[in-house]
């Protein structure tokens, strides 16, 4: 993942209970609360998975300019453009239109082949890459964190789902996964998924909350609809498609998929970093580094030796924090299609503690070092 924060450098934090308290001190006199605490109530339910897909969404464009990066779709682009471009005036010509109208007829190709083909790959990149990737998410894990993460009480795991609060507001999430066993896709029956099932924006916590709430509703609603038509116009394909087999006999069969595994078995020692999360306007400030902190620690006082993280062809971000931030290993990337790929990061937890307590100590010795000045100069 995505594709995922806060306000400046903590200065004091204090841990209880596996919860994580810091005061931050913005550039005015105001101080937020930052808490990380774990999952516990239905409301973390909602929040989590406004998170979630929220932040997913908000990759569309970046998908969109990885396509039209692409050589084969840029080329099949323009060449259509060109088609249009020179095709459709030379059969306006034969009815006598004015140097006007066709300079017109040409204004309006060339929009049209702009804007439709824009259209086209956000619509693919929503349905196909984004929506896809939000509802196996929501679908599965994130469908009951606590029970996934934590295990039921006869099976406990060793995993865990933690939520960051900002003044009590959920603002990021994370979980570390350690299954023993595969996970099994949920969705693995489903023919294929309608427009109706995807999360309404204007539904969400965030929207109700906002300073302009009438003005974001608004705007989350022409959100929805316009993904609504989008989406829904492959829902009317699909329908047509399967109408059409059984007006001709064919068998439709809606359970027939193959059971697909959505995430492999651990050994005991290993685990795995799970729905990275950070609500957009707190992206960009280090937030994500309190997150996966306290998935490293967390594994190390459970025994769990090797932390693995994925990320996706839409989530560089994420991998560049992964690797240059807290020091991940890329160990493949696999292609999953033309344009979708699937890294996998792999930590040495040993090493990152050893290096964590090592940085602890310096920050010490430097915090005893300022003070030793601060008491010389009392002297001078």
């Amino acid at each position: 993942m995505a594709k995922s924060s806060s306000s400046p450098s903590p200065k004091s934090s204090s841990t209880k209970n596996n919860s994580q308290t810091t005061s931050v001190s913005p550039s005015t006199e105001k101080r937020s609360q930052i808490e990380l605490r774990p999952f516990f109530d239905k409301d973390d339910l909602k929040y989590a998975q406004f998170l979630f897909y929220s932040t997913y969404l908000d990759l569309v464009p970046y998908g969109v300019k990885l396509r039209v990066q692409s050589p084969i779709i840029l080329g099949t682009w323009l060449a259509l453009f060109a088609f249009l471009f020179t095709w459709v005036p030379s059969q306006l010509s034969t009815l006598g239109w004015t140097d006007l109208m066709m300079l017109s007829v040409r204004v309006l190709i060339v929009i049209v082949s702009i804007g439709g083909g824009l259209i086209t790959l956000l619509w693919y990149v929503d349905k196909f890459d984004v929506s896809e990737r939000v509802l196996e998410g929501i679908d599965n894990d994130l469908k009951d964190p606590p029970t996934f993460y934590r295990g039921e009480p006869d099976q406990p795991l060793k995993g865990n789902f933690w939520v960051l609060t900002i003044n009590g507001e959920p603002v990021g999430c994370v979980g570390m996964d350690q299954h023993l066993e595969d996970v099994i896709d949920k969705r693995a029956t489903s023919t294929y998924l309608r427009a109706t099932e995807l999360p309404k924006l204007s539904d969400s916590p965030a929207i109700n909350e906002a300073e302009w709430e009438k003005t974001a509703k608004v705007l989350a609603k022409i959100d929805d609809t316009v993904r609504l038509v989008l989406v829904g116009a492959t829902d009317l394909v699909c329908d047509s498609i399967v109408a059409a087999r059984k007006a001709l006999g064919f068998k439709v069969d809606s359970d027939g998929k193959k059971e697909r595994v959505l995430f492999k078995a651990h050994k005991p020692n290993e685990a795995s970093v799970r729905r990275l999360a950070i609500k957009s306007e707190y992206q960009g400030h280090g937030l994500s580094t309190v997150l996966l902190k306290r998935v490293a620690l967390w594994a190390h006082s459970h025994q769990i030796e090797y932390l693995y993280a994925e990320t996706n062809e839409l989530q560089d971000k994420m991998a560049e924090v992964l690797e240059k931030r807290h020091g991940y290993t890329r160990v493949s990337t696999k292609k999953e299609g033309y344009i979708k790929t699937k890294t996998v990061w792999k930590l040495d937890v040993k090493l990152w503690m050893s290096k964590y307590l090592q940085e602890k100590k310096d920050e010490v010795s430097e915090a005893e070092r300022k003070k030793e000045e601060e008491e010389l100069k009392e002297y001078e």
